[in-house]
């Protein structure tokens, strides 16, 4: 069963790909998500994946997690954190998603909604995140210079 990834296309790719995070809070609409932020950033050819609204109302382990990994920067949102996607760290958590679960996996019964979960385990995980961005254009600037750098190599 395949998730949202070709694995096999992805490991063979040879542009590094990224999925970029947008934190907002609850005064930003679904328009503006999609208009400012998901539809730009999704154009761009080594995004893989841009994710949905996550709410800015978070735990407090998730808030001081992030201002370690951020370097103690004031968390305003909107704010974009970028991962780069990896198709050795998505195979391990899907195994392990069916080694925890063999019987679903002999009986072919996990679900798509379970493969998506691990990619999205194995992609956002705040201690990899290879940058922190305050704005839009910050993130497209990053991930276009990403994405030239590789391309003159």
């Amino acid at each position: 069963m395949e998730g949202m990834f070709n694995l096999k296309k992805l490991k063979k790719a040879t542009t590094q790909y990224y999925a970029v995070t947008c934190y907002t809070d609850k005064n930003s609409s679904q328009e503006t998500y999609d208009t400012q932020f998901a539809f730009p950033v999704g154009d761009l050819d080594n995004v893989e994946v841009t994710t949905e609204i996550l709410d800015g109302e978070w735990n407090e382990g998730q808030r001081v997690k992030l201002h370690e990994i951020m370097n103690e920067k004031q968390l305003q949102f909107p704010f974009y954190i970028i991962n780069e996607v990896n198709a050795e760290d998505i195979s391990k958590e899907i195994k392990l998603l069916k080694k925890d679960h063999p019987f679903k996996n002999l009986l072919g019964t996990i679900s798509f909604e379970e493969i998506v979960a691990a990619e999205d385990r194995a992609i956002y995980q705040l201690h990899k995140a290879v940058a922190y961005k305050q704005t839009v254009a910050e993130t497209i600037e990053f991930l276009n210079g990403k994405l030239s750098g590789q391309k003159s190599s």
